[in-house]
């Protein structure tokens, strides 16, 4: 079961010279045992609101028995440069869903 770690999610929209644009959204889950791993990836198709960028927890137990440990597991996307102007970022794992507000930097 991936739990998301809903404090340290954070989105915004890098634009530092010499590049273009790139939103950036940032995250932890926490797993069961250690030996899982996880992603964040664009869901298609995307809801009804282009501003709200949703992306699913991919997640994946490992073989076998994995150590009785609970692990945090960072999270990280980006797309460069942005599809659409988003407000915000909407994050699901399937039990769950946290939204947050797309920030800028220069």
């Amino acid at each position: 079961m991936t739990v998301l770690l809903r404090n340290t999610f954070k989105a915004w929209i890098d634009r530092a010279p010499g590049g273009p644009p790139k939103l950036v959204m940032t995250g932890d889950v926490r797993v069961p045992t250690n030996g899982w791993q996880a992603r964040l990836t664009k869901r298609s198709p995307q809801g009804i609101n282009p501003k709200i960028l949703i992306l699913d927890v991919n997640s994946e137990q490992p073989g076998g028995v994995g150590q009785e440990e609970i692990t945090t597991i960072p999270l990280r996307y980006e797309e460069s440069p942005p599809q659409d102007e988003y407000g915000q970022v909407m994050i699901a794992n399937g039990r769950g869903e946290i939204v947050v507000c797309v920030g800028r930097t220069h």
